[in-house]
């Protein structure tokens, strides 16, 4: 059968089908902490907020990748020489870099993570690790392991009632690394903090729509009724709206709207309809 051959194509057909690309800065990593690493880290001052906020600080990261390893097979037919498949190979780290924040919170989480695993704070108090006679006593692996989630996304990742979600699940994950921060009297820059983390593997599915149940606060001043309703899951990193209007609800004022975007930014709406206080 013969190449397929050349065909002329539309200014719009271009733009429709090769200009519909996905841009690199819109995606979202969630680190579900283990409940012993929560309790250990709480003990630094470090509480599930600032967990959130450090998700969010997370300015770069990759995609996870695979590749098949195989075995070549050459006394099958005369002259001819194959592969086979016999493994499907994963990416040994997930490499993650982090903004710190100006009270190194995240520089405090990972470090006290790895303070779990290794025992210190728990074997020995962290002003014994100072002398040279201790010794590490490692926890076991269930009480540090977790699953973490890398999601992908569009600006527009809900079109046409469909989502444009890819959802990364990293089995079994926990930080493996920590690489060292370099500090200087040169021109100042942001501090960032790499961490590599170990898995087993990855699972990549398409999220699945999702709508929103009643506010848990519909008590709180201006909160509109979102009951049933499919809304975007970064409703609340939108700019603010000139409308006095909330996902197509009236709202009693400019201000109270200003409210609501401002609760959103700062955390404390999870998703559009979901409260978790009051707004005051």
């Amino acid at each position: 059968m013969a190449g397929i051959r050349p065909e002329k194509l539309r200014t719009s057909d271009i733009k429709s089908r090769l200009l519909n690309v996905a841009q690199t800065s819109l995606y979202r990593l969630t680190i579900p902490v283990p409940s012993g690493v929560s309790s250990f880290v709480s003990q630094k001052g470090v509480n599930a907020l600032d967990i959130d906020n450090i998700s969010l600080l997370c300015t770069e990261a990759n995609l996870p990748g695979s590749s098949l390893a195989t075995h070549d097979v050459t006394n099958d037919y005369h002259g001819v020489s194959e592969k086979i498949v016999y493994r499907r190979l994963y990416d040994e780290t997930a490499d993650m870099t982090f903004y710190v924040d100006r009270n190194y919170k995240v520089v405090e989480f990972f470090e006290s993570w790895i303070d779990y695993i290794t025992g210190v704070g728990r074997t020995f108090t962290q002003e014994g690790f100072k002398s040279p006679y201790v010794h590490h006593r490692m926890e076991y692996a269930d009480k540090y392991k977790t699953n973490f989630y890398l999601s992908k996304f569009e600006k527009d990742h809900h079109f046409n009632g469909k989502s444009t979600t890819l959802d990364y699940t990293f089995v079994y994950g926990f930080p493996i690394s920590i690489q060292a921060m370099p500090v200087s009297y040169d021109q100042s820059q942001v501090l960032k903090c790499n961490v590599s983390f170990s898995f087993i593997r990855y699972v990549m599915e398409r999220s699945q729509n999702s709508s929103v149940v009643a506010a848990k606060n519909p008590a709180a001043p201006g909160v509109p009724s979102l009951i049933n309703k499919t809304v975007s899951d970064d409703d609340r990193f939108l700019e603010p709206p000139e409308a006095k209007t909330f996902l197509g609800q009236p709202l009693n004022s400019q201000q109270t709207l200003n409210e609501l975007y401002a609760a959103g930014r700062a955390g404390r709406i999870r998703s559009a309809g979901e409260f978790i206080g009051p707004l005051q």
